[in-house]
């Protein structure tokens, strides 16, 4: 999952949302030296990728790429799964994608304190640019790629996925509107007793 899933599935608590945004930014053991929200956020945010990166369904996906580019599939299927959320918004998550994103970022400035570097200018790109909403669109996954391709140059081909995926949006949007309400049950039981599942038993029930 990409920063608009992630977001999602934390709820609406600050620490989470923190958590959820720094996910990819903090690694290293919990709760290490993260306060105890901001530990809990994490390990959240890990529990949702190992869900995801488990989950039969999703990876089957990674078949639809052409098989010099599967590698990179996890990093777009991250993408055009925030894409797919976003398209469908209202209906998954019962808010309003415009709204939300105001409400979150602005949780996320309120602490951009707590951030590396890193972090806190990937959320001054997210907010300037308004790129969440922005996700709802196609173009938006394909100018998220092709940036990441151009700022890693070991992922450079990972901006020829995007056209070669375009013909696949519905197949993909159709597994993860599936799947999305599974994972959503699956982090409100981990939200109620997340010593439910310790290391790394991540499943999704059917």
């Amino acid at each position: 999952m990409n920063t608009l899933a992630h977001l999602v599935l934390a709820g609406p608590d600050q620490d989470l949302r923190l958590g959820a945004f720094l996910g990819d930014f903090l690694p290293g053991p919990l709760p290490g030296p993260h306060p105890p929200g901001l530990a809990r956020g994490l390990a959240l945010h890990r529990y949702i990728d190992r869900l995801t990166d488990s989950d039969p369904g999703f990876r089957a996906l990674k078949a639809l790429a052409p098989a010099h580019l599967r590698r990179y599939m996890p990093i777009a299927l991250d993408v055009i799964f925030d894409h797919c959320l976003a398209r469908r918004f209202e209906a998954l998550t019962g808010h309003i994608l415009e709204a939300f994103s105001t409400e979150a970022l602005g949780d996320l400035k309120a602490l951009r304190h707590a951030m590396p570097a890193p972090a806190q200018q990937l959320l001054a790109a997210l907010d300037t640019h308004a790129v969440l909403p922005a996700y709802a669109h196609w173009p938006a996954v394909e100018r998220t790629l092709r940036g990441i391709a151009r700022r890693r140059p070991r992922l450079l081909a990972l901006g020829d996925l995007a056209p070669a995926l375009e013909p696949h949006r519905d197949t993909i949007a159709a597994i993860f509107e599936d799947r999305f309400p599974a994972l959503e049950a699956a982090c409100a039981a981990w939200l109620a007793d997340p010593s439910r599942f310790p290391g790394g038993d991540a499943t999704l029930t059917p």
